[in-house]
């Protein structure tokens, strides 16, 4: 072959390698989007006009004129007309497998004397009930310092029959000297965690019928479980009702922090929702502890659920843990002692060393945790196990840490929970004022004065997170599920106009911790996202990731400050599929 042929054969090869290597044309899009304010999450693009999905996932985020190469004639095309478009967001801390599981005769009353009166109407009303459950009785009425009810109380009204009798808080419960009888404790009977998950006893060592916490919480299966009937009927339907307020307010995936025993109840009801394409959310689900024991079931537990019920939306990654109680029972775990008990020592359920250790096994099982913290101690003490524990891993630790609530945090931990990649959890609903508020005699002016501190921590850099945490299910489950409505308070430090008891509920101090707008989205979305592990496949409108996002009929970042709760979505798209509203006005 002479030369000038060996050049043409170079060029001829030339041709057709540039011809293999030529970029093609985009690939079809199945649903586009136009003429959007695309809020995106993403730092690096954080606003949008335009995106491309196929296949559940975006292809395209940018400009309505770099949209057009992903259109055939079988894409889907929606032009918003300036609708402000945002990812789909992560409820960090629910129960919506809660709701509907405790059953209550409502006892209203305002004082004393009343309130029994009320106790023994109801006994007198309900004769064929084994247990009479009530709730729910002020902290405030009883509670003063380290003292509270007393079973005595309730034993000259109701003397034949148990009663448990539960606070508005919640976390304590009041049981008379039948109650103490059925579960099966006396005198004798340890506390589940001194100080924090106690039997309260007087000072002659008899108890009270006051009961914090876990001590409880243990008893909840085994008194007050239902496998049939018009309850569990209920129970369901409560779940199916909370998990569609959910969806439709455009959460799409949700953190499940715990059914306090009722989780086989909880979760085979989730799977089976799963499994018949009823499931509108990714659901993590969890096991809790809330007595020590109950550390060493924890990863046992958690294996057998993944086995059991996990699939592709229900997944369980992440173990819950109460570190301490709460401040209106004192129960809180504090650095210094209540302004009106200074009897109290501050505790957690773990001590660091436990907790090290517990952190320990979590990353060998590569798993999560996320803890329960109100108080400046409980907090000190999950940063000083987590940091004891990354000193004893080589190379990455695995485990991802979540502190919820943060009521209190001592200022010289700010920066370190940034440090320690710490992730922190609120629920900004909480942050309004609240009238003739029990805690502010606990607390004192000045740790009153400092608490929910959620803009510092976005401040130094800390990964933020926000939550619903709601199981309660009266009428204003739809309201407490409502992320706007957090983002509302959270941005105000105050509760709607419409809920405020006097004409002096001002901003919640200090001031200057209300939270942006911006800062309130990547919480909800990108923040979310990392929380569940999932940042890099959800959280943010970008290229790649699954295409969940929400359309809302009003525009966060331009509607008034006391609107945002009235906020409704258009429409909520998950993994690219429309399933809530419509993407036509």
């Amino acid at each position: 072959m002479n030369f000038k042929k060996i050049i043409s054969l170079i060029g001829f090869i030339a041709i057709v390698i540039a011809s293999c290597t030529t970029t093609p044309k985009n690939e079809s899009a199945d649903l586009i989007i136009t003429g959007a304010k695309i809020y995106t999450s993403n730092k690096q693009q954080p606003w949008a006009e335009a995106a491309a999905i196929k296949d559940g996932k975006f292809i395209y985020v940018g400009d309505s004129a770099g949209v057009v190469s992903y259109k055939t004639d079988s894409t889907k095309t929606f032009n918003l007309n300036g609708q402000l478009a945002i990812p789909g967001m992560v409820d960090a801390h629910a129960h919506p497998g809660y709701i509907d599981v405790e059953h209550y005769g409502q006892i209203d009353e305002d004082n004393k004397e009343d309130m029994l009166a009320a106790v023994k109407e109801y006994a007198d009303e309900n004769p064929d009930d084994e247990w009479l459950r009530l709730c729910c009785w002020p902290t405030d009425m009883y509670v003063h310092g380290n003292q509270g009810p007393n079973k005595e109380e309730l034993n000259a009204v109701v003397p034949d029959r148990a009663v448990w009798f539960s606070s508005e808080a919640w976390h304590d419960s009041w049981l008379n000297s039948k109650a103490l009888e059925v579960i099966g404790v006396d005198e004798d009977t340890p506390d589940p965690k001194p100080g924090l998950a106690t039997y309260v006893t007087d000072e002659d060592g008899k108890l009270t019928g006051w009961v914090k916490e876990g001590a409880g919480w243990q008893h909840f299966i085994d008194q007050f479980g239902f496998t049939e009937g018009a309850h569990k009927k209920s129970h369901e339907e409560n779940m199916v009702m909370a998990l569609q307020v959910l969806s439709e307010n455009g959460i799409t995936t949700l953190y499940d922090a715990g059914n306090f025993g009722f989780e086989d109840q909880v979760y085979s009801f989730i799977s089976k929702l799963e499994k018949e394409g009823k499931l509108p959310v990714r659901y993590e689900g969890t096991y809790q502890i809330f007595t020590p024991d109950r550390t060493q079931k924890a990863i046992p537990e958690m294996k057998r659920y993944r086995k059991e019920y996990g699939g592709k939306r229900l997944q369980f990654n992440t173990v819950k843990l109460f570190m301490d109680g709460i401040n209106e029972n004192h129960s809180g775990g504090l650095l210094a002692a209540y302004m009106d008990d200074t009897s109290y020592v501050g505790t957690t359920m773990l001590s660091v060393e436990e907790l090290r250790d517990f952190l320990l096994e979590l990353n060998h099982e590569q798993m999560d945790l996320h803890v329960h913290t109100i108080g400046d101690l409980a907090v000190r003490n999950v940063l000083d196990a987590v940091e004891a524990a990354q000193k004893l891993v080589e190379g990455d630790f695995y485990t991802r840490v979540t502190i919820a609530h943060l009521e209190l945090i001592a200022p010289s931990d700010l920066p370190r929970i940034e440090e320690l990649g710490v992730i922190c959890n609120f629920t900004p609903w909480w942050l309004g004022v609240n009238h003739n508020d029990v805690l502010e005699v606990s607390l004192g002016e000045e740790r009153y004065a400092n608490m929910y501190k959620a803009k510092s921590l976005f401040d130094v850099g800390a990964i933020v997170t926000f939550s619903s945490d709601e199981w309660w299910g009266d009428d204003l489950i739809s309201t407490y599920l409502n992320p706007y409505f957090g983002m509302q308070i959270g941005h105000n430090r105050q509760f709607p106009e419409e809920w405020r008891e006097t004409n002096d509920d001002g901003i919640r101090a200090p001031s200057n911790e209300q939270l942006s707008i911006a800062q309130l989205l990547e919480g909800y979305t990108i923040n979310g996202a990392y929380q569940v592990r999932m940042e890099n496949e959800i959280g943010s409108i970008e290229t790649g990731k699954l295409a969940d996002f929400v359309v809302l009929d009003k525009n966060i970042f331009e509607i008034d400050r006391y609107e945002i709760w009235k906020i409704k979505p258009s429409a909520v798209i998950l993994e690219g599929e429309i399933i809530q509203g419509s993407l036509t006005k």
